[in-house]
């Protein structure tokens, strides 16, 4: 007797192979039998005929630690994501005592916000010990290179010690001891910014003992230097002997063209994307790195200076051009929040201040909490050819990369997964219904190292999705996007029922894996 029988469902096991008719018996918290059962029983039987049943999905780059934290992560489970990745960008708040989480978490405020979830800081195993009971959906850990440098070497720009690099490598270890996945880095941001190359090779030597993942937002994907920050990317993976995977890389044939050379001679190697043609990052990136090495407080005051206005200015101009889209997400003050939607160059001539000066007041009164939306410059044309590339490349997976702060917020973190099933598979025809739910689930799977998910066979966890093929898609759109999306009806965790009727259950079965 089984606990639960799906029958007549149209079968996505998760491989790319073809779709079969066929029925799914779940015994516990696992797939007990997969295929035609035309005599099994069980507790709850459902017909799911019209209806696909596929592996649930896997989010391998997600802003959602402190928003699950404090129980109210409902985003991932609408769309049928049964495990996160969480410490995207090298951004987590362990392993770090209380003093230097309290200064993190103030640079990360326009990422993550202002709650503190309850956690007061301490290691990364005690860190993992406070989700079981509060998520809905999995979590798998990867260590944390900007919370670990920081942990050690606070925001100093000079290149780390010896004594330094071994304490580092020392958290590395404890984080891979308890069950991450990998290292993952965020390059582009402060305090990793800093880190050289001598660093980044003695931490991705730890990880490849663990048979982990390098998963690197590289230094800069930004024309004229992301040459120079994907060679450095494929020099650690050859010199470590380490698989690297280059998180939200969206690109055309030339922009991919070094990383497929990389991959042809032997670097192993994988990237995943989100099917919409914009970003989203803080404001304060865009700040020269070496304006922040003292303290969040100091760099506020600094903030106010001519000299770093100064510095800052040739940063910001190269990055937000006269004409540039980038307009914002999020911001915190209510006197502020009229200028949320509206571009940033537009609310920069309204205020009736130079660019630098506007910039550099906003940030220094907001506390580093503007959030921008980053659309792609080129035209309507050109971003669809280049997200279709993007999305129909072989070494390509899904991610969201959500961030679930701001009034204009990025819809990513609230429809990638329905989005890419209705538009780009239903609509577009630009993948398989096949090849889109392997890069979901199979793929990323076996990448980060869960033995026991993304497939749909026997002994496999019971992380299972029920959509309909015909009517799945995302509702949120810029103007508006914390939307549920349509046509996902029913979501398993670990064989517990958190999306029923295309409503939430209130459970929350989550568990903490590891590999």
């Amino acid at each position: 007797m089984y606990d639960l029988l799906f029958r007549h469902a149209l079968l996505i096991d998760g491989t790319g192979a073809p779709a079969v008719q066929g029925d799914l018996a779940v015994l516990g918290d696992h797939i007990a039998a997969v295929g035609q059962l035309p005599g099994a029983e069980a507790e709850v039987e459902m017909d799911l005929s019209g209806k696909a049943l596929a592996p649930g999905f896997i989010d391998v780059h997600v802003h959602s630690e402190l928003e699950m934290l404090a129980g109210r992560h409902t985003a991932g489970v609408q769309m049928g994501v049964t495990t996160e990745l969480i410490c995207p960008d090298g951004m987590s708040f362990a392993p770090l005592p209380p003093p230097r989480l309290r200064e993190y978490r103030r640079y990360l405020r326009a990422l993550y916000g202002d709650d503190d979830a309850g956690w007061a800081g301490g290691s990364f195993a005690e860190y993992l010990a406070q989700f079981p009971g509060r998520i809905r959906n999995n979590i798998l850990p990867q260590a944390p290179h900007g919370a670990i440098r920081f942990a050690v070497c606070g925001w100093k720009a000079d290149p780390a010690t010896d004594a330094e690099i071994a304490a580092m490598g020392a958290l590395v270890r404890e984080c891979m001891e308890a069950g991450a996945a990998g290292l993952n880095l965020g390059l582009e941001y402060l305090p990793a910014a800093h880190a050289d190359r001598r660093e980044l090779m003695a931490l991705a030597r730890i990880v490849a003992e663990y048979g982990g993942l390098y998963a690197a937002h590289i230094r800069s994907y930004a024309e004229g230097v992301r040459e120079e920050a994907l060679a450095e990317t494929f020099a650690v993976a050859a010199e470590a002997n380490i698989r690297v995977h280059i998180s939200h890389f969206a690109g055309t044939p030339r922009i991919y063209a070094s990383a497929e050379a990389a991959h042809a001679r032997g670097i192993d190697i994988t990237w995943e994307a989100y099917p919409y043609a914009a970003g989203c990052t803080m404001l304060a990136y865009a700040l020269p790195p070496a304006a922040l090495q003292a303290s969040i407080d100091q760099l506020l005051a600094d903030l106010r200076t001519p000299a770093l206005r100064a510095a800052a200015r040739p940063a910001l101009e190269r990055r937000f051009p006269p004409g540039s889209p980038a307009y914002f997400g999020g911001l915190t003050l209510p006197q502020n929040r009229w200028m949320e939607g509206l571009p940033l160059r537009e609310a920069a001539a309204r205020s009736g201040k130079d660019f630098t000066t506007f910039c550099c007041d906003l940030l220094a009164e907001e506390e580093l909490a503007p959030l921008l939306i980053l659309p792609w410059p080129e035209s309507a044309e050109e971003n669809e050819a280049r997200l279709r590339h993007t999305l129909t490349h072989p070494l390509h997976m899904v991610g969201t990369d959500g961030i679930y702060v701001g009034g204009r917020a990025h819809p990513r973190a609230w429809g990638s997964y329905p989005r890419l099933l209705g538009r780009y598979v239903r609509e577009h025809q630009w993948l398989s219904l096949e090849d889109a739910v392997r890069r979901m689930t199979g793929f990323p799977a076996a990448r980060f190292g869960l033995r026991d998910r993304g497939l749909l066979r026997p002994g496999m966890a019971a992380d299972l999705v029920v959509f309909d093929p015909q009517t799945v898609s995302d509702r949120g759109a810029y103007e508006d996007p914390r939307q549920a999306p349509v046509g996902i009806e029913q979501v398993y965790v670990n064989g517990v029922p958190v999306v029923r009727d295309g409503a939430l259950t209130g459970d929350r079965p989550g568990r903490v894996l590891r590999v």
